[in-house]
């Protein structure tokens, strides 16, 4: 099928039924195939430089998901090899600027797996320019949005790489991002689109994470035709949206079948996901499925995070505190610290304070949505209020968290009051997230001037740990907020 055809030059670029069938085996992370599928496209279409997008594709998807450095290393050279062909084309096709952004913006989202934050800045703005000059000249060319979106969403939220968004004026909104992507699926549902279901992907995980509008997200998902799909990463999309709603039993199934159909080696993450979903039902079989991950995970990230899963499975099932001590010490030597909970997971293992088992599996159940489970062991271990401070803090915080998941807002702002009453230096995430969701329960409530108060207060505060993600979610508060 001819998507795209230049007539002013010898090169072009169209989405053959050959690389359209590529792109299919690359979201199955069949990497091989669709090589083979490129290398025959080269041969036969020799002057069709789409395949340039399609082997960034794989590059990205192989890095993101494996975390590879030695790939990484190899393979990035390729990036400007790309982009040097594409200026063959006339700046007549909408094509060039917009594969231009896309390589661009994969290589910004593989170099912040690899913490070279600057370069990934520098690509972000370099998509951002392309994309909006090939808008002006392309208006009505709907693949400008489905990438445009991810940008203009991120500008308002995320303060990496805020150099970038005042130096060179880069402007957006969630709002935005959202009203662009869902114009892109729009589309999708009247024409073919190759990108429909990444598409799919960019709207849910955008109203999941940025709007924190997790019914708008179900919602779309359970209509869309990520829902349909077999594919790992389709299932990786939908085990997110299961697990972040508080919807673990579902999401144990989803990876079930998943898993029958792909290995460890093919996405080992997959099995963290299990791992972790198995830990919140509180069933050892979670165990199994975490040194899975670990053995055929040679990546940066997670690394942290399993090993202090595996801690917490050792504790609250065997009560073996000398294999609870030899996780958290690989949780220190092992894997690298740059993502939320992987430090989140290193600060815990320095403490070296072994946590209270009843405290520790009424937080793991809250994060499976088992709340009703997690309420009644708090509520039948009061005792813990008499102990010390600290547990006192926790107590009051797991009470207001489950208490607010399971809408009693009253209860619920009690026991946030409490808790920052126990934390009067303010220094604990504990507190910090309480006057996050004070606000947000105040937000729901359409309190607003009470919501934005709570939402400053979060941003004032500074926690040892999760700040930067308790901030972005007050930022993005205070943006929904002004909207009303």
């Amino acid at each position: 099928m001819l998507i795209s055809h230049n007539g002013f030059g010898q090169f072009e670029v169209h989405y053959s039924d050959l690389l359209q069938g590529a792109y299919e085996e690359i979201l199955k992370l069949n990497f091989e195939k669709a090589s083979a599928l490129i290398d025959q496209s080269k041969v036969e279409e020799p002057n069709n430089l789409a395949y340039l997008h399609l082997e960034n594709y794989i590059d990205f998807f192989h890095l993101f998901i494996y975390e590879d450095i030695v790939y990484f290393n190899r393979v990035k050279r390729k990036k400007e090899e790309r982009l040097n062909l594409l200026e063959e084309l006339s700046d007549t096709d909408p094509f060039k600027n917009f594969i231009k952004a896309e390589i661009n913006l994969h290589w910004a989202l593989t170099r912040s797996k690899f913490n070279e934050l600057f370069k990934a800045g520098r690509e972000i703005y370099t998509a951002y320019r392309l994309l909006e000059e090939n808008t002006k000249s392309f208006p009505n060319f709907i693949y400008n949005y489905k990438s445009l979106s991810i940008i203009h969403s991120l500008v308002e939220t995320i303060s990496v790489p805020g150099v970038f968004k005042n130096i060179f004026g880069m402007s957006g909104s969630i709002e935005q991002g959202l009203a662009e992507i869902l114009k892109v699926n729009d589309y999708a549902d009247r024409s073919p689109f190759m990108f429909e279901l990444e598409a799919e992907a960019i709207y849910v995980f955008m109203a999941l994470y940025q709007d924190n509008n997790q019914s708008l997200a179900f919602e779309f998902l359970e209509k869309s035709k990520l829902n349909k799909d077999n594919s790992p990463l389709a299932a990786f999309v939908k085990v997110k949206l299961l697990q972040r709603t508080g919807k673990n039993d579902q999401a144990i199934e989803l990876l079930l079948e998943t898993l029958s159909f792909t290995s460890a080696r093919k996405f080992p993450y997959l099995y963290f996901l299990m791992g972790v979903s198995h830990l919140r039902k509180l069933d050892i079989e979670s165990i199994s499925y975490l040194h899975e991950f670990l053995d055929h995970f040679n990546g940066l990230h997670y690394i942290k995070e399993a090993h202090q899963k595996l801690a917490w499975a050792n504790l609250i099932f065997y009560q073996d505190l000398a294999a609870y001590d030899s996780h958290m010490l690989a949780c220190v030597a092992k894997g690298n610290a740059l993502i939320d909970d992987d430090k989140q997971a290193l600060r815990e293992a320095k403490k070296n304070l072994t946590p209270n088992a009843t405290l520790l599996k009424a937080r793991i159940l809250f994060d499976g949505g088992y709340y009703q489970k997690a309420y009644q062991m708090l509520i039948t271990n009061s005792e813990l209020l008499f102990q010390n401070n600290a547990l006192k803090l926790e107590y009051y915080y797991r009470l207001g968290r489950v208490t607010q998941a399971l809408k009693n807002y009253p209860e619920a702002i009690q026991y946030y009051f409490l808790t920052i009453g126990v934390d009067p230096e303010q220094t604990s995430y504990m507190s910090c997230n309480a006057v996050l969701n004070l606000g947000i329960i105040y937000e729901s409530q359409d309190e607003i001037d009470q919501a934005r108060k709570y939402f400053h207060q979060c941003l004032s505060m500074e926690p040892s740990e999760y700040e930067q993600s308790l901030h972005q979610k007050a930022r993005s508060g205070l943006n929904r907020l002004q909207k009303k």
